[in-house]
């Protein structure tokens, strides 16, 4: 199963939502819609994301790209497809879950693998920033938005985090960075960080006793994807018009 034919071109504002056959992207893209924006859908599987799409389409326009972010000027060429899918793009999230895989990059710092940092820096940090460049002119023409999802161990410190905090870090200061200058544009730019997320993929990976340890420190309960959409889709609207540059932690208490 694939994604349908375009629809066209729309009055709705359009969001891209990268990662987003994901359990976040997906309950972004569905309070997107519920509140009259158009969404494209981007993710590596095409029969995962023509599923997405025929049940977002009762709620609202939707629309899929399938790309592999390892292939040449990915970044570029996905926000050219997504751009041509409702003619204008409003708001980019990425919520590309990049989580450790090949050389260890997870542990203690001794015991980490330098093979792996480089290739890990260039699907976080450096996937972001080269989505950025790309979706700039977009942005730009109506004053958009652009959301990027990092993980706390970017703000706060902690043992066996030290290459995932660093790459992190590194998108704070980015969009930090980017905020004061883009919004000469009219662009705004923010990060999110939503830390251990109940449902996610992440929490599979993580395991039962680690998630629940995570959550009896969680004084309000860890966050769902429900809990996490509406206040990504309020960032990206016309009430968060005079907000920009903020690193907003979704993480139930767990870390202040």
């Amino acid at each position: 199963m694939t994604a349908l034919p375009a629809t066209g071109m729309t009055d709705s504002k359009v969001m891209l939502i990268t990662g987003g056959s994901g359990s976040v992207g997906a309950a972004i893209a569905r309070e997107a819609l519920s509140q009259g924006w158009a969404v494209v859908v981007h993710g590596r599987n095409a029969g995962k994301l023509g599923e997405l799409v025929d049940m977002l389409r009762p709620v609202g326009p939707a629309e899929a790209v399938a790309l592999d972010m390892w292939q040449d000027e990915a970044a570029e060429r996905l926000i050219t497809e997504a751009a041509a899918k409702f003619g204008r793009l409003d708001a980019v999230v990425d919520c590309v879950a990049t989580g450790p895989s090949g050389p260890r990059i997870t542990g203690f710092f001794k015991d980490t693998e330098p093979a792996g940092y480089t290739p890990f820096y260039n699907l976080s940090a450096a996937w972001f920033q080269r989505l950025a460049h790309a979706a700039y002119p977009h942005l730009q023409e109506r004053g958009g938005t652009l959301i990027g999802f990092i993980s706390d161990a970017g703000r706060f410190a902690a043992p066996r985090q030290t290459i995932i905090g660093a790459a992190r870090a590194a998108e704070i200061g980015f969009i930090r960075n980017f905020a004061v200058e883009a919004a000469r544009d009219g662009i705004r730019a923010h990060c999110l960080s939503p830390s251990y997320v109940e449902g996610s993929e992440s929490a599979r990976k993580m395991g039962s006793e680690r998630m629940a340890k995570a959550a009896q420190r969680a004084g309000l309960g860890l966050p769902s994807a429900e809990d996490i959409a509406p206040i990504t889709v309020f960032l990206c609207g016309d009430g968060a018009a005079k907000i920009t540059g903020q690193v907003i932690s979704i993480n139930g208490g767990l870390n202040a």
